[in-house]
């Protein structure tokens, strides 16, 4: 599969459905595991080529990310983070 930008958007959804899981479960330490992967999509999306010069939401998400795991809110940023992603993998994987 390509590389692109939905591809990245979609997983990075899968990972960070991942940490606030992992979060709500107390296991930290897995849950940072999640949060680098999530934030080594980030900068493969911010780098990506057809990205050039429109990454201020990519930019938008990391800081939101960021926030939302020093936060003890775990249940509304992992309700907030589904919303958001699900179009992206609904696009990548359309159910038919």
């Amino acid at each position: 599969m390509e590389r692109t930008p939905l591809f990245y958007l979609a997983n990075l959804g899968s990972e960070v459905n991942r940490i606030f899981i992992l979060k709500e479960k107390g296991l930290l330490k897995e849950a940072e595991r999640a949060y680098a992967r999530a934030m080594d999509i980030v900068e493969k999306l911010l780098s990506h080529p057809d990205l050039e010069g429109r990454t201020w939401e990519i930019e938008i998400l990391k800081d939101y990310l960021e926030q939302s795991m020093i936060s003890d809110r775990v249940r509304f940023f992992k309700q907030e983070w589904q919303r958001y992603f699900s179009p992206y993998a609904n696009r990548l994987f359309p159910s038919n």
